[in-house]
């Protein structure tokens, strides 16, 4: 074993890299592991945190009991199943997988990258079982499907990637990004398949649309908060959120009216402010914020 893990009732024995993702399931009382499993190659297999170091969140989604899971490999054995993309592409690619509900058989498994470095750092699922993945690369190659954007856009770019129920195509994949470093943290979901990006973005040319702040706010980078269309084909609005500092967003929840709810820091002392329980920066180096988007 590495990395001490247990593994038990798995789909995946361990890769033998420096280091393997791992996904383990714990009884309702806690008192139990009901599976843990490694899933990893030869290289680097992370689901945690990206290869920056920066923690990454919503890469991890049940759905009928069944876990899809993204993240980012070095690994050129990384196991794939009925993929989509069965060979390693480049640097680093990301990968999207889904694991059976007993953790025993892994259902599909894919990589996703060009030949450049592409890092996974958040997933959604409908109710079809449509998996959404979003991330990172500046692969010029990055596999695109009825996009809305054909092309790298710059240094690094954001990505929205809809994979269909059994991995095996692509229903549409896309770039989204300017001309300077576009990294998307998060993806979410309303009733209706729109989809929600959010990230961080130092282009002053990202893509907006029927935004409520069209310009770059300064400062080292911008929150980017991005809707598309269920299709994949229209951004329905894409917006900066920031001011002359560094500001990050690391959450983003929707509600059944689709308003948008964006959570993360900021060091801005000018950061869009509306109705604010907090009108006023605190001051240090960050602060927190919270920010509800109208449909």
């Amino acid at each position: 074993m590495t990395s001490g893990v247990i593994y038990e009732n798995a789909a995946h024995q361990p890769g033998g890299g420096g280091g393997d993702a791992y996904i383990a399931k714990v009884n309702a009382e806690g008192t139990a592991l009901m599976y843990a499993t490694y899933l990893g190659g030869s290289g680097d297999d992370m689901t945690e945190i990206d290869p920056g170091g920066n923690t990454s969140f919503g890469n991890i989604v049940v759905q009928d009991m069944q876990v899809f899971v993204s993240g980012t490999t070095t690994s050129a054995d990384f196991p794939t199943v009925n993929a989509l993309q069965p060979a390693f592409g480049g640097i680093r690619d990301a990968f999207v997988a889904k694991l059976n509900a007993t953790g025993s058989a892994i259902v599909y498994s894919t990589y996703l990258g060009g030949a450049g470095s592409d890092s996974g750092y958040s997933i959604a699922v409908d109710g079809s079982g449509n998996a959404y993945a979003t991330g990172v690369t500046d692969s010029m190659n990055y596999p695109t499907a009825n996009a809305l954007q054909l092309a790298l856009g710059g240094g690094i770019d954001a990505f929205v990637t809809m994979l269909n129920p059994e991995g095996s195509a692509l229903v549409y994949s896309t770039y989204l990004g300017g001309s300077l470093g576009d990294q998307a943290r998060v993806i979410a979901l309303d009733f209706n398949r729109n989809v929600y990006v959010v990230g961080v973005t130092s282009s002053t040319n990202f893509p907006t649309a029927n935004g409520f702040q069209t310009a770059y706010g300064g400062g080292v980078f911008d929150v980017f908060v991005t809707k598309l269309n269920a299709a994949g084909t229209t951004i329905l609005y894409s917006t900066y959120l920031g001011g002359e500092g560094a500001d990050a967003a690391y959450r983003i929840a929707v509600d059944s009216s689709g308003n948008a709810y964006v959570a993360g820091r900021t060091g801005s002392a000018n950061f869009p402010t509306v109705n604010p329980f907090q009108a006023a920066y605190g001051g240090g180096t960050l602060d927190a914020f919270i920010a509800k988007i109208a449909p």
